[in-house]
């Protein structure tokens, strides 16, 4: 008599994920946060991004709905966002005959989600950090704007939401002394970092690239790099302090920002009497080769939530000297690998004089930097994502 075939277990489905976010790309701080979760989850969960834009790496697995939005100003997209991704969200749950079995949102930018990715805490940023900004006439009504509005519906996100996830311990802890009816509901991920992939590369030739910047091909380089918000992230201080060096003069590479905002830290870089020293590259898509041509990256934020292009500083090989951060906090350590300053200009200058003039310090402090943003790799960043969510899906 034939044995019979043992049934096959039936194959349980992968649980549903709406992920809800206004960029989901390699660009965006937070956005490339979230991109890395989503691929690294794509096998075993079914997703879909509502974003403007998405870098999808597995169209054959996770699917995206377009939600449209302008490119600026910034209140400007947070605002359509929260009125078009609701309805493309019902719209595609009916089209699927379900609801997703967790939404997911970066900061407030979906009230009703289950969980929020929360890069930063606006309604603290306003009541502690507001004063230092620099910006003037409308684009500081903008951002006034825009924090306020972010802060509102940060808020309401929050108070709905049954877990929010934070890059760092620092900020973990501000959001609960902020809002704290999230008592027991606030837990830290570490953002990930490729660090192979900041690696400078043997044959790199950075006199070459910093020829094309119209910089001193041999002499120190500094790096400052921001999206924007130059005034917050501490570049006005950066270039006092250039400016007052007497025995060391150093260059500065500034990498990001947009055209008004490049034109205002100009005039100041020639009101300074830096012409020729610092060179402002605009929005690139691949930082590295900036980070590969400099020295020592100065970044004297008065407010970030987990600083990530700090790391991503470190892991090119390139100590720093920043002011005390959240996430910065989890793996600078003052002298070893970082020079932890106050956010002001005579503290800045010192350690710039005191980091360029030891070329021996900064090649040590660049090794431990390298080696203490390791840690922090992508699948130890997917897991504990994957670990948190099993969590919520019981």
């Amino acid at each position: 008599m034939a044995a019979l075939n043992p049934p096959i277990a039936p194959v349980a489905p992968r649980p549903w994920i709406a992920v809800m976010d206004l960029s989901v790309t390699k660009n965006s701080p937070a956005g490339s946060c979230v991109l890395a979760e989503v691929m690294g989850l794509a096998d075993d969960h079914d997703i879909t991004v509502f974003a403007d834009a998405f870098d999808n790496a597995r169209p054959d697995r996770v699917q995206w709905v377009r939600v449209p939005l302008p490119r600026r100003p910034g209140i400007l997209r947070y605002v359509v966002f929260h009125l078009l991704a609701p309805a493309a969200l019902r719209r595609h749950a009916r089209e699927r005959g379900q609801a997703p079995q967790l939404v997911q949102a970066t900061q407030g930018q979906y009230v009703g989600a289950d969980v929020c990715y929360a890069h930063f805490c606006h309604r603290a940023y306003l009541r502690d950090g507001w004063s230092s900004q620099t910006a003037s006439g409308a684009l500081r009504l903008l951002r006034w704007l825009g924090y306020h509005y972010n802060a509102v519906f940060e808020q309401r996100a929050f108070r709905r939401a049954r877990l929010v996830v934070t890059p760092s311990r620092g900020l973990a802890e501000e959001i609960a002394r902020t809002y704290p009816f999230l008592k027991g509901r606030v837990q830290a991920i570490p953002n990930p970092i490729d660090v192979a992939a900041f690696v400078r590369p043997a044959g790199f030739d950075r006199p070459a690239q910093r020829r094309a910047l119209g910089l001193d091909e041999h002499g120190p380089l500094l790096c400052f790099a921001a999206l924007g918000d130059f005034s917050r992230k501490g570049l006005s201080e950066v270039l006092q302090a250039m400016a007052g060096q007497q025995s060391v003069r150093p260059s500065l590479v500034v990498v990001g920002g947009r055209s008004g905002e490049i034109a205002d830290f100009k005039r100041q870089s020639e009101t300074l009497g830096l012409q020729g020293r610092v060179a402002f590259t605009g929005f690139q898509k691949d930082v590295r080769p900036y980070f590969w041509a400099a020295d020592l990256f100065v970044f004297p934020s008065i407010y970030e939530t987990f600083a990530l292009v700090v790391m991503q500083a470190m892991a090119a090989g390139m100590p720093a000297i920043t002011t005390r951060l959240h996430g910065v906090e989890d793996y600078a350590v003052d002298g070893e690998n970082a020079w932890i300053v106050p956010r002001e200009v005579t503290a800045i200058r010192k350690a710039m004089a005191r980091v360029l003039a030891d070329p021996a310090t900064r090649v040590r402090a660049a090794e431990a930097a390298v080696r203490s943003v390791s840690a922090y790799d992508t699948p130890g960043f997917v897991q504990r994502w994957r670990t948190t969510l099993a969590g919520l899906l019981v």
